[in-house]
């Protein structure tokens, strides 16, 4: 595969080093309403101070329970099923046809389709996986900056509301990872999402932006209720030796495009 590098990774000088990131969130009541940053651990940089490297910072979520469709509870008093006979009180209140009754039950749940594809214009064609929460309450991410992972607890491609997050690191002990091109895409940019269904997801870029670490708006990036979008982290700035990270988080928005799905 292909590695993009940006031309700061370029100019950058000496070995790859890399740390652990992470990004803290919590619960706020009942939902993933609200979260909470405290920066931990190190980062992946490329060279002594060098600015262009990204790191992933992620959130720390509790995972959501799969939904299950609820059984329905008896109603001694509900007609049966395959019964003919109508009692006086099931007819409405002027005795005249009897009011249909219908035993209720919660329409089946359908399983979200993981993406396994993102492309970005000519800048980015990487693999995607699910992931999901690390035993420290951290979200997990892929080890290699060729592989980029999808927030599975979040909204997935083609969901009618909520934001679908796939991120990645920016470098790797083995080098700079696919998203560290994000930095030159561009509003009005096209991203394809691919679905292990072999379903493509359009999008179309809007935004892109560098926030400082302790400034990201990472309950406006993991609305689970917003209309639907495509959000791509990764991290960027300087690499503050001392902090142990680099200065930056690196967001590309993207909303699906007038066009839709495209052809499989």
């Amino acid at each position: 595969m292909t590695t993009h590098r940006t031309a700061a990774a370029d100019r950058a000088r000496g070995p790859v080093r890399r740390g652990t990131p992470r990004l803290w969130a919590v619960l706020v009541g009942t939902g993933l309403v609200g979260v909470a940053v405290a920066v931990v651990g190190g980062v992946v940089a490329v060279g002594g101070g060098a600015e262009a490297g990204v790191s992933m910072q992620v959130p720390r979520a509790a995972p959501v329970p799969a939904a299950t469709t609820a059984e329905p509870v008896p109603d001694e008093d509900a007609p049966r099923a395959g019964r003919t006979d109508v009692r006086d009180d099931d007819r409405d209140a002027d005795g005249g046809d009897p009011v249909p009754v219908r035993a209720a039950s919660l329409p089946p749940v359908v399983a979200a389709t993981p993406p396994v594809r993102v492309v970005v214009g000519g800048l980015v064609d990487v693999r995607v996986r699910p992931v999901g929460v690390d035993p420290d309450g951290s979200m997990e991410l892929p080890s290699s900056g060729d592989v980029a992972g999808w927030y599975r607890f979040g909204a997935a491609p083609g969901d009618p509301e909520g934001t679908v997050v796939i991120a990645s690191h920016v470098d790797t002990s083995d080098g700079v990872g696919e998203f560290a091109a994000l930095g030159s895409a561009e509003a009005g940019q096209a991203v394809t999402v691919r679905g292990a269904n072999g379903e493509r997801h359009r999008y179309r870029v809007t935004d892109v932006r560098r926030y400082d670490k302790s400034d990201v708006p990472l309950d406006e990036l993991f609305d689970r209720t917003a209309d639907p979008r495509l959000v791509l982290v990764t991290c960027g700035g300087r690499w503050d030796a001392q902090a142990g990270s680099y200065e930056d988080n690196l967001v590309v928005r993207a909303v699906p495009d007038a066009a839709g799905r495209a052809d499989r």
